[in-house]
């Protein structure tokens, strides 16, 4: 039963380190390519495209992605890792975020900032949540910050240029 249990704390900490592998660059890279340069990058890293939305004229399409799990099924979304692509071809604007549950991915995303020069620029509340955002020349992260006491609660950072940034949030 030990060397049960072993193996399954195993298997669990090498997927956390897996999906923990993906960086701050590469995520504002994908932020700016194609939907099928997204979708092609994120399939070689072991995530996996579950659902799409069209774009319309009063909202950004997207493409949404989750993390080592083939067969997923919405109901069983706890714990996981969601990547979405939003796209506009109207506006011609893109975005990438992250969601997750997991403190030490928020640690290291918050460090790799750091290191490529990403500053606080400004901060509000939304829905309950702290939302940071961080500045870069024409890049931005906006990070929103769950409260600490409920376990449904996510990180989340949105990655994209300062111009899509602002058509975002109109």
């Amino acid at each position: 039963m030990k060397i049960f249990i072993t193996i399954c704390f195993i298997l669990f900490c090498s997927l956390q380190t897996a999906a923990q592998n993906i960086t701050v660059s590469q995520l504002s890279k994908l932020g700016e390519g194609s939907i099928a340069e997204v979708q092609e990058n994120l399939t070689k890293n072991n995530w996996f495209f579950y659902n799409a939305e069209d774009e319309t004229e009063n909202k950004f399409g997207n493409a949404k992605f989750v993390f080592d799990v083939p067969n997923f099924n919405p109901k069983e979304a706890l714990g996981k890792y969601f990547i979405t692509y939003y796209y506009s071809t109207n506006l011609g604007s893109s975005a990438i975020d992250i969601i997750f549950k997991h403190t030490p991915l928020y640690d290291s995303l918050n460090k790799q900032m750091e290191t490529l020069g990403y500053k606080l620029k400004d901060s509000k509340t939304k829905d309950g949540n702290i939302i940071k955002i961080y500045k870069h020349r024409g890049n931005i992260i906006e990070v929103t910050i769950p409260p600490n006491f409920e376990g449904l609660n996510v990180y989340k950072f949105l990655f994209t240029s300062k111009s899509s940034y602002k058509k975002l949030s109109n």
